[in-house]
């Protein structure tokens, strides 16, 4: 692993973007076009989920994207969007914080497996964003 690689994002930076879509392809199509992000196939983080990675040619990627299915959302389904996701130390201690100030928690704390926990929050305004506590990287042999 390379220096890049190891550094973990600190307390309260945003450090991930996912794409949460209806139609895939076409938001491949429309975002390497817009901004030479290139996207790649990533190990699916559930078996019903496909998730691809996306970044500039030759970097580390910056985010994810996936389709959104009716399986995932019930009848809430979203209209396709960008999460935002915030580093933060302790996902369950601001999962509680947040409806101490008057915010929600829309997804409780979970483990994504080889990844961290998160949780998907929203402000008193409405607003909504992911918080996660990242594992850190194994150091190399």
């Amino acid at each position: 692993m390379n220096e890049k690689q190891m550094s973990m994002p600190k307390h309260g930076d945003f450090c991930w973007a996912e794409i949460a879509t209806t139609d895939a392809e076409k938001c491949k199509d429309f975002y390497n076009k817009v901004f030479g992000w290139e996207f790649h196939s990533n190990q699916p983080a559930a078996a019903e989920m496909e998730y691809t990675h996306y970044g500039l040619p030759g970097e580390e990627p910056i985010g994810g994207m996936y389709t959104m299915l009716k399986e995932m959302f019930g009848e809430n389904m979203p209209p396709p969007h960008f999460m935002n996701y915030i580093a933060v130390d302790d996902v369950d201690a601001l999962a509680q914080r947040t409806t101490e100030l008057g915010g929600k928690v829309h997804m409780p704390p979970m483990d994504i497996p080889n990844t961290g926990r998160f949780c998907v929050i929203e402000d008193p305004t409405g607003a909504h964003v992911a918080l996660i506590t990242l594992t850190p990287p194994e150091p190399p042999a």
